[in-house]
């Protein structure tokens, strides 16, 4: 299954390396090496993630480092919709911009 990351997960991404790369960068590569290996296990098992409050939408966990994974699946394209720390303001699930149409 492909796996593309949205504009929403690429800035979160960023984020993250904006904020842990100066003061860990080993913490950096272990925190996104978590993260990753959640999106392949998803990709390879799409009902993996728990269900969310959008029922097109399903979320993965990661517990070690406190991040939420909300990701849509169709076709054969999971879409990694955002990569979000729980312990933020809660995250808005109607605001969540899934792909209508199969990429190219």
């Amino acid at each position: 299954m492909k796996i593309i990351f949205t504009v929403e997960a690429k800035a979160d991404l960023d984020e993250l390396h904006g904020y842990l790369a100066p003061l860990s960068p080993s913490g950096l590569a272990r925190v996104v090496a978590a993260i990753e290996k959640k999106i392949i296990l998803a990709a390879e098992n799409p009902s993996l993630g728990r269900p969310s409050p959008r029922i097109d939408v399903r979320e993965l966990v990661e517990p070690k480092y406190g991040f939420l994974i909300p990701y849509y699946v169709k076709h054969d394209v999971l879409f990694v919709l955002r990569i979000y720390r729980g312990h933020r303001d809660p995250l808005d699930y109607e605001k969540l911009e899934v792909a209508p149409v199969r990429p190219k």
